[in-house]
């Protein structure tokens, strides 16, 4: 009788570990190894095996690992959702990803993420033209009953770039950042004509890597809803790297943002969205920049939804870039410098005050065909050819090649509209020197009326590609 007894206790044990009471805000609740997750339509939160993202960095060129690189998970709006995982001498990291789940097996909840990485003597990753792919932890698999979920594949493997020589040996900043309970930051170096930057983990704690020696920088923090004391750096000679940077909160922020998008011909009138990015991390020739964790309407989690006037709550004190369409909903922002509400939008938030309310129209995007039509990226053979969907209007079409750092490295400034060659697509062939096996490259079109003028483009994520 004994013998049957305690294998059944042993189950109902087992049995029970997800529906032991836990406090979402208290690590310690759950017993080692296990995790407090929200489930689906329930009140009470309970105790899972964690999900986790296992891969391993390595070197893009040489394929060798890179230990000591830190990689955190952010959400689709760019807001750490995790801490730091540190990757080991192999190259590997394991990083556990807060998930809901939908029953009280633990099953996770389809929760999207992307990676961001970063270590000495590499540019970090997400950078140029190199974006991070989200993972949907719906794909995550358990072992067995208290076993992790964990979440592998190619795409969780991270490739990082090596910086040029001159780069090498360059410092480290860190510190913390005094934040609102449950909203990480985006940090921000700038100064000597550099701009650095890092998003810290739920603690506050953040790290740049890379920093060149000099004096005159400054270091700010910005998050919804919190204003932060502007500290000054000097990043020494001697090779020691900076620690203990503290940014301390200076008040609640507490401007608000209203503007409007006005459509025109061929927009996608199922909405779009409107972000706001730290000005001094725009990229012109990208159209990109950093944006701190909240800034966004419709708010962040929510699908582009924006038609008409738009509100951001919380904006912090600092010097901002706003753009509209900036997710692959079809839309880009009409670019038309012959018609007014196209021009890029730069203000300033100064004592809770913003110097202007924007207003830009938004445009049906050019519809890229191949490489790179979706979010991923593609496999070509050199030389690539691009082929897009004719654009209405359209007189001819300017096509342009970045690296995964951002710089142009190649133009065709004259593509007839009817280059089609047959096909019911407009197509350009690359024609300029050997691209570099294994980096990622994005190409990107412009639509140009009658009298020259820019009338659409491409999505700013679409189109990357990666020569085999």
């Amino acid at each position: 009788m004994l013998k049957r007894i305690i294998p059944a206790l042993a189950a109902l044990l087992v049995a029970c570990v997800g529906n032991t009471e836990c406090r979402l805000d208290d690590p310690h609740s759950c017993s080692s190894g296990l995790v407090c997750e929200q489930v689906s339509g329930e009140d009470v939160p309970q105790c899972f095996a964690p999900v986790q993202v296992e891969g391993k960095v390595f070197d893009l060129l040489s394929g060798q690992p890179v230990a000591g690189a830190e990689v955190t998970a952010l959400d689709i709006n760019g807001t750490a959702v995790t801490g730091v995982a540190v990757s080991g001498l192999d190259g590997h990291y394991t990083l556990p990803i807060p998930t809901e789940r939908s029953d009280s097996e633990g099953t996770p909840v389809g929760t999207r993420v992307t990676l961001r990485a970063a270590a000495r003597n590499y540019r970090p990753f997400p950078s140029g033209v190199r974006i991070s792919l989200p993972l949907d932890t719906t794909g995550a698999t358990s072992a067995g009953s208290e076993q992790p979920w964990v979440l592998a594949s190619a795409q969780t493997d991270v490739g990082l770039s090596a910086g040029l020589s001159a780069e090498r040996f360059w410092l480290n900043v860190s510190g913390t950042v005094e934040l609102p309970t449950g909203k990480p930051a985006l940090v921000v170096i700038e100064g000597n004509g550099r701009v650095y930057s890092a998003v810290t983990d739920a603690s506050g704690t953040f790290r740049v890597f890379n920093v060149t020696p000099g004096s005159g920088y400054t270091v700010q923090a910005y998050v919804k809803g919190a204003n932060y004391t502007q500290v000054d750096l000097q990043v020494p000679s001697s090779g020691m790297d900076v620690s203990s940077v503290s940014l301390r909160r200076a008040g609640d922020a507490s401007a608000v943002l209203n503007g409007s998008v006005q459509w025109v011909a061929g927009a996608n009138s199922a909405g779009t969205s409107v972000v706001m990015m730290v000005e001094s991390t725009f990229h012109d020739a990208l159209v990109r920049g950093e944006v701190p964790p909240g800034l966004r309407a419709p708010d962040p989690g929510q699908a582009p939804t924006v038609t008409g006037a738009f509100s951001i709550s919380g904006v912090p004190d600092g010097k901002y870039v706003v753009l509209a369409a900036f997710d692959n909903d079809g839309n880009v922002r009409d670019p038309d410098p012959s018609i007014s509400g196209t021009q890029i939008v730069h203000l300033t938030v100064a004592n809770g005050i913003p110097s202007l309310s924007p207003s830009f129209k938004v445009t049906g995007a050019i519809e890229i065909t191949s490489p790179g039509p979706g979010e991923a990226t593609d496999q070509v053979t050199f030389p690539p050819k691009f082929r897009w969907k004719p654009y209405p209007s359209a007189s001819s079409y300017e096509v342009r090649l970045f690296d995964s750092q951002g710089s142009e490295v190649w133009e065709n400034l004259a593509v007839a509209a009817d280059a089609q060659n047959g096909s019911g697509f407009v197509q350009a062939s690359y024609t300029g020197k050997a691209l570099i096996r294994g980096l990622t490259y994005q190409w990107r079109a412009t639509a140009k009326d009658t009298s020259g003028n820019p009338i659409s483009s491409t999505e700013d994520l679409r189109g990357l590609f990666i020569v085999q």
